[in-house]
């Protein structure tokens, strides 16, 4: 008789980390994040069947933007590196309060077949079931979060009211306890600045006239553009003086206060670096110019195809805007925004007349209609998608228990969740062939073709078209006569 030892499959221990965030460094929540940072080391810590990655924290940092919060960022680098198996934190509120990026966060992970805890709600995001109850916190997060904006909104409009300064980081100055002293050399690239534009340079040409200087731009930039100039020019802090409440700020965004609320102007609030003459006379200059060269453009997002063109070169957007105004061969054309602001050596793309890509644009709109790109049963393909995510939590499971090697773990998720990713697609792609059985062919540019495109790329005299259904396609185009060759009249012998 042969008695062979069967050896133990060694038990791998998933990798866990906990984040921790409290948004205000007031006393209170001084002890809230001590509380929870001594509860989550002990906890993961202690825990010999787990292998702990770490505690990551934001301390006194708000949850509306994940961009910046550094224990954050740092922890999703090193889920993205593989280096993170779990993740847990106490409730959704501390872990985001902005509903879009959360939800694009826990699908990013879900893909990567990574659950991330929520202990209060009792949330796994890795459980299909949990889609539901999550989406309603989230939102629940966020609306909590803009309640408690805008008590904090009346309260500073209060302290505006009473004059009573609040001041961040402004270009040309210090700024300590809410008063503003002079940077002797960031004001010399103001003062810089107000000269070269009174003398009649424009933003452009300034801010290229500034690279090749050595003044740099805020925040550690490397480049100055059109916008950081114009900031410049239109600051009333550089004459000494403070207007409160020029933007209206939500839980999403930040736009001009055009007279919905009050504003309050307060006058040699501190130290002038430039003259209030020679401010008034930039600003004068500004309005003149603006009335002589623009082309009756309200904002950037004016047209139907505006941010819709992007650059195949650099990834920049295309601006439309008008060429030789007032002649008799004006027109319209599309082109880059790198290359406007800094010539062609930093983007030598093409530029693309109007009436050229809204020509295009109809022939790929009409063509996408006549796509074979229908078919898909959207509840059928729900269903596949639904078991899929059954299989991956069962497998994850199997892994944590030591019944499936971490090799063969790794092999089998990985083609799991190419699965669902390509399931995903399919009921996104399903869904707009529902919206298209609405559209219509036309041979004119309509509303509905600016709609359903997603991107319109330029690159080497060529359009790449991308609609909502997935459809893609590549034209080519000249700006010229019909017969010319990229724009430009061809010779003919005679």
């Amino acid at each position: 008789m042969i008695i062979t030892k069967i050896p133990t499959v060694e038990k791998i221990k998933p990798r866990v980390c906990a984040y921790v965030r409290v948004s205000t460094d007031k006393e209170a929540q001084e002890d809230s994040f001590a509380v929870q940072s001594m509860y989550w080391n002990k906890r993961l810590g202690e825990d010999e069947n787990l292998c702990y990655a770490g505690l990551f924290t934001d301390n006194g940092i708000s949850g509306k933007q994940m961009r910046n919060r550094k224990g954050m960022n740092e922890m999703l680098g090193k889920v993205r590196a593989g280096e993170i198996d779990i993740i847990y934190t106490k409730s959704i509120s501390r872990f985001a309060r902005n509903y879009t990026e959360l939800m694009t966060v826990v699908r990013e992970l879900r893909d990567k077949g990574i659950p991330i805890i929520f202990e209060k709600e009792n949330l796994n995001t890795i459980d299909p079931k949990s889609g539901l109850v999550l989406s309603v916190m989230a939102s629940l997060a966020e609306e909590e979060l803009y309640s408690m904006s805008k008590n904090q909104q009346w309260a500073v409009r209060k302290r505006f009211a009473e004059g009573i300064i609040e001041i961040g980081h402004v270009y040309g100055y210090h700024c300590k306890n809410r008063q503003l002293t002079v940077n002797p050399k960031e004001a010399e690239a103001v003062r810089l600045i107000f000269k070269l534009y009174l003398e009649g340079n424009g933003m452009i040409k300034i801010a290229n006239m500034l690279d090749e200087t050595e003044y740099k731009p805020r925040m550690g930039g490397k480049m100055w553009s059109k916008g950081s100039v114009r900031d410049i020019l239109t600051n009333e802090k550089y004459i000494g003086d403070v207007l409160l409440q020029k933007s209206i700020y939500d839980v999403k965004s930040r736009r001009p206060n055009k007279g919905e609320l009050p504003q309050y102007y307060v006058e040699g609030n501190h130290e002038a670096i430039i003259t209030k003459d020679d401010f008034e006379t930039a600003q004068k200059l500004m309005k003149e110019r603006a009335e002589k060269y623009t082309c009756g453009c309200t904002g950037q997002n004016t047209y139907p195809l505006s941010l819709k063109i992007k650059c195949g070169n650099c990834g920049s957007t295309y601006k439309r805007k008008t060429v030789a105004k007032g002649k008799t061969y004006a027109s319209i054309k599309w082109s880059c925004i790198l290359k406007d602001q800094k010539t062609k050596a930093a983007c030598d793309n093409h530029e693309i007349k109007d009436e050229v890509i809204v020509k295009l644009l109809v022939e790929a709109f009409n063509e996408c209609l006549d796509s074979q790109y229908m078919g898909i049963e959207a509840e059928e393909e729900n269903n596949k998608l639904q078991s899929l995510l059954a299989t991956e939590q069962e497998l994850k499971q199997l892994h944590i228990k030591g019944y499936v090697s971490d090799s063969r773990y790794r092999a089998e998720v990985a083609k799991i969740l190419e699965k669902i990713k390509k399931s995903e697609e399919r009921i996104k792609i399903s869904s707009q062939n529902a919206n298209m059985k609405k559209l219509k062919k036309s041979a004119e540019f309509t509303q509905d073709m600016a709609d359903f495109l997603i991107r319109a790329t330029i690159k080497d005299w060529t359009v790449t078209f991308k609609f909502a259904n997935g459809y893609e396609t590549t034209k080519k185009y000249t700006n010229g006569r019909a017969g010319n060759v990229n724009g430009k009249l061809c010779k003919h012998k005679t």
